[in-house]
């Protein structure tokens, strides 16, 4: 039995009535037998953010203590989209909520509802396929639907591996869901959904992509009031990044312009689309009168990918007087100019994250990362200059690298005027360009449940994941123990909110570093060493 259906008696009767420790009540009919002839407000849609215990992974290096999280946001995008077109939405957030799998039974028999909508990355896709089959058990009439963007990189093999998912939606989901709504309302065949994976028969289809929506002001805000004040008590954001806990992340733009080989954009595609300042400010005065969020953490692969777009939203943050502050991502040849930073600074930026990767310049080609070490460099101090906190974003164990890229890496973080660096392991993501190529350059292990970048799961040739979790923990001491940044952050602290969140971080780099051996717990329970 899973460690999701502890502390619950889960069985089915002979008559296929659900019982979770009483009967309830609720006889399953099979999908073909559904009656869908009911209006929009009898329709329920169950939106699931799958449980995802990311502890299991490291045990010595355990960061399930201080880890952030996040309402899900792409969750939120689609529930209010739904709700906009008159249907009824409950959301279920099953990872930062601890629902077991017999609680998640007991909310669907309450709630009953016609579809319910999972998402998933690569590394959650076993989780929420594990709900889909407890569903499809004890709920057979209960339509499944899965999304995100593991499905939009693997949308038939997902489908046939686990095929207790009736759909699939392919890249962006709100009009696709729309669209599949109407269709199951209204008896329209499903060659008529466009982004849709579906079943015909013993047939596995993948109907025409959509393109990508161009008018993000004309999708609804997440739906918020979905969370309402379990925002801060369900939820804690990175302690980088954030200024103070009663933080909410967002993303409001959606593609991105640069080629790196390693990152996916399926589901958002390359080009670069955004929500206006506008829409934006109006939202956000929203969130701080409703909820009182003053503090913004912008998720979106380049926030400042767009100048215009970012000064009229940093002019209106100015002339609005709003009480927000806020971090973001960038690359650094989107933000390299003075008055440009001195204009963020001016509108509340605190932080900005910068998708730096390697210290190495043959390495940076080899991504297409399409910069320079001195231009890395020159950005990154100069916004340090103005004020803005810096965080320096790495890659380690790249295609192609070796231990003197590695050691040439470490030595550029610890002579750049950051404040912060980070590093994760090279993940091969489906969907990425080099997914398919990995295993020519390194031992790669491509399992869906260990794509995660606390694992390692690529092994350049020429290393052993011995070598690479020295060289993990070798980035860690050498910037961080230095005087200078031990004197930085003892400077920072003004208050008790301030010492706890410096000892989440020192107890995070304690547990990174000072780990003798890495174990990895996997999703069955097994426990084994990794050397």
């Amino acid at each position: 039995m899973s460690s999701l259906n502890a502390g619950f008696d889960v069985r089915r009767s002979g008559t296929g009535v659900l019982t979770i420790g009483k009967e309830i009540g609720y006889e399953a009919l099979p999908l073909a037998q559904m009656d869908f002839d009911k209006s929009k407000k009898d329709f329920r849609i169950l939106f699931v953010n799958p449980p995802v215990d990311f502890s299991v992974f490291y045990s010595d290096m355990d960061l399930s203590d201080t880890k952030s999280s996040s309402p899900p946001i792409g969750i939120l995008h689609l529930a209010a989209m739904a709700r906009e077109y008159g249907y009824e939405v409950k959301l279920v957030d099953a990872h930062a909520e601890g629902v077991t799998i017999p609680q998640f039974l007991k909310i669907v028999a309450d709630y009953q509802p016609t579809v319910v909508c999972l998402t998933a990355m690569t590394i959650m896709i076993d989780a929420s396929a594990e709900l889909a089959k407890a569903i499809k058990e004890f709920f057979p009439s209960v339509i499944t639907m899965i999304g995100g963007v593991h499905l939009t990189a693997e949308p038939t093999k997902t489908l046939r591996q686990y095929p207790q998912f009736d759909f699939g939606v392919v890249g962006e989901g709100e009009i696709v869901l729309i669209d599949f709504l109407d269709a199951v309302l209204n008896h329209r065949p499903f060659e008529s959904v466009q982004s849709l994976v579906w079943k015909d028969g013993e047939t596995l289809r993948v109907n025409p992509r959509r393109s990508f929506f161009k008018n993000l002001d004309e999708f609804p805000f997440p739906a918020f009031d979905l969370v309402g004040q379990r925002l801060f008590s369900h939820y804690r954001l990175s302690v980088f990044g954030t200024k103070q806990f009663r933080s909410v992340g967002l993303v409001t733009s959606r593609g991105c312009t640069g080629l790196c080989t390693f990152c996916d954009l399926g589901v958002v595609g390359r080009g670069y689309r955004f929500m206006t300042a506008d829409y934006l400010i109006g939202n956000l005065k929203e969130l701080n009168e409703r909820y009182q969020v003053n503090d913004l953490l912008f998720y979106d692969d380049m926030f400042t990918g767009n100048r215009k777009r970012l000064e009229a939203f940093c002019q209106a943050m100015v002339e609005a007087g709003t009480p927000f502050t806020w971090s973001c991502c960038s690359r650094v040849d989107f933000v390299s100019y003075l008055d440009l930073l001195k204009l963020m600074k001016q509108a509340g930026c605190h932080t900005i994250e910068f998708g730096v990767e390697s210290g190495c310049q043959r390495i940076l080609d080899s991504m297409r990362k399409n910069t320079t070490k001195e231009k890395i460099r020159e950005v990154i101090s100069r916004t340090t200059d103005v004020g803005i906190i810096t965080k320096a974003n790495f890659i380690l164990g790249h295609l192609g690298e070796t231990h003197d890229s590695i050691q040439e890496t470490i030595e550029f973080a610890g002579s750049l005027n950051v404040n912060y660096v980070q590093h994760t392991h090279l993940v091969p993501l489906p969907g990425s360009e080099i997914y398919e190529s990995a295993g020519k350059h390194g031992t790669f292990d491509g399992s869906w449940s260990k794509m995660n970048t606390l694992l390692i799961n690529f092994i350049p040739f020429g290393f052993t994941r011995k070598d690479l979790v020295w060289y993990s923990k070798a980035f860690w001491r050498s910037f961080y123990l230095r005087p200078r940044v031990i004197w930085q952050e003892m400077q920072k602290i003004h208050s008790w909110e301030g010492v706890y969140r410096l000892w989440l971080a020192v107890k995070s780099f304690l547990k990174v570093t000072l780990g003798r051996k890495t174990t990895l717990r996997t999703h069955s329970g097994k426990v084994g060493l990794i050397h």
